[in-house]
């Protein structure tokens, strides 16, 4: 007697060629046959059986079930449960393929096309690709300043003076994202992501390097795990290096926007100043909806330890975040984001003799047109806002940042 797997397979196949059979006489009848719609009770059943095949992870029996669905209905539905199978069966090239033909329908809701879009991209990181951006940027204060001009230290109140440089500058970032699989069914992808922002003179510039491998555990679809290291430079600089490990778990993989929860170690080594050295573990939760079509609702809370050489620069922190997405006209859409975050730090600080609070605020509007393209790239441009605040007033600050950027 087989496993229930293959004979779930086995009942899939029998019930494909009963349908079969039953198109085939139904044709060959001399009445003519309505044409079905995917409300009819016979198809339902199929489409049923599809989607208990893809939760049990029987994606073969699965596509063979979406697969004869599709060739006798007109349904997208249909269709995008035919791609998601390809995607978790990782025939990624049908998937691409599929996904494509479906985001062409002008008619596809705004919430169900930016769904695709995140496929689509996962399948770009799984295929290998090299993506471009080209930026054009503002920053109203790159050193993160703080807006008060006299602080107390050592029980003295002194007076801070802006420093010249610290003025609203604007520049050039550039970004590259480069993917490799490295086996066949890219169950192990190599990563690298590299980041310039090019402001006004040389004391902004800034380098972020992050690279490493993901890996996908094919008989188990839940997990997703990575191991990578960042590298910073600051106005030519070496400034810190981070390699960290991480695991991300998905409670139903045919759904995994919907829900997924990520651990991540990390240790932080800054140059030249010991005492940041930090081990850090941070748990974050994302969720994802679509409301009514027309929308697309993400939301992440998270919660942070950070254990650094010296206590006075360790802290505790907890923050929530969320973006809607929807459309604005035509083929334009806006995403709306809102964040807060929280950090207690876990003894006093030396200069300030009081335990540190920051809450911080961020706040972005970004436009964009992910179906037009010029010379493969596709537009967007926003706005952001930040803002810490502090019970030492030394660290409070806020900034405005501006962006025009273009993408392939």
């Amino acid at each position: 007697m087989g496993s229930p797997t293959i004979l779930r397979g086995r009942l899939a196949s029998l019930l494909v060629g009963c349908l079969a059979m039953f198109s085939i006489a139904a044709a060959a009848a001399t009445q003519p046959v309505p044409q079905a719609t995917p409300d009819d009770d016979t198809y339902q059943v199929f489409f049923a059986i599809g989607m208990e095949e893809l939760r049990r992870q029987n994606y073969p029996a699965a596509i063979q079930v979406f697969k004869m669905l599709s060739n006798r209905l007109d349904s997208q539905r249909i269709r995008l449960e035919l791609a998601r199978a390809y995607f978790l069966d990782r025939q990624y090239e049908q998937s691409k393929r599929l996904f494509n033909d479906i985001l062409a329908d002008a008619s596809l809701p705004w919430g169900v096309r930016e769904n695709v879009n995140r496929y689509l991209d996962l399948i770009d990181e799984a295929l290998g690709s090299i993506k471009f951006s080209v930026a054009f940027v503002t920053d109203s204060n790159p050193m993160n300043y703080t807006e008060s001009r006299q602080v107390m230290i050592a029980g003295q109140v002194l007076t801070i003076a802006q420093p010249p440089e610290n003025e609203e500058t604007h520049g050039i970032e550039y970004g590259v994202t480069a993917t490799k699989a490295f086996t066949a069914d890219a169950s192990v992808v190599g990563f690298a992501k590299v980041n310039f922002r090019d402001l006004e003179g040389d004391d902004f510039d800034r380098w972020t390097l992050d690279g490493g491998i993901a890996v996908f555990p094919r008989s188990y679809r839940k997990l997703q795990g990575r191991l990578g290291i960042e590298d910073s430079y600051y106005a030519g600089d070496h400034q810190y290096r981070q390699p960290y490990v991480s695991v991300i778990y998905y409670p139903d993989p045919v759904e995994q926007f919907r829900l997924s929860t990520e651990a991540r170690l990390a240790y932080l080594d800054v140059d030249e100043y010991d005492h940041l050295d930090a081990f850090s573990q941070t748990l974050t939760a994302r969720a994802s909806t679509i409301l009514a079509n027309s929308m697309q609702v993400l939301g992440s809370v998270y919660v942070e330890n950070s254990d650094a050489d010296e206590k006075p620069y360790s802290y505790q922190g907890a923050g929530i975040s969320s973006t809607v997405s929807l459309p604005l006209f035509d083929t334009w859409g806006v995403d709306l984001s809102a964040g807060y975050g929280t950090r207690n730090y876990l003894d006093d600080d030396p200069f300030f003799t009081k335990q540190r609070r920051d809450n911080t605020t961020k706040l972005s509007v970004l436009v964009h047109n992910k179906q037009w393209k010029v010379f493969g790239f596709t537009p967007e441009f926003g706005i952001a806002y930040q803002r810490t605040d502090s019970n030492i007033s030394f660290y409070e600050f806020d900034k405005t940042s501006l962006v025009l950027r273009a993408k392939n």
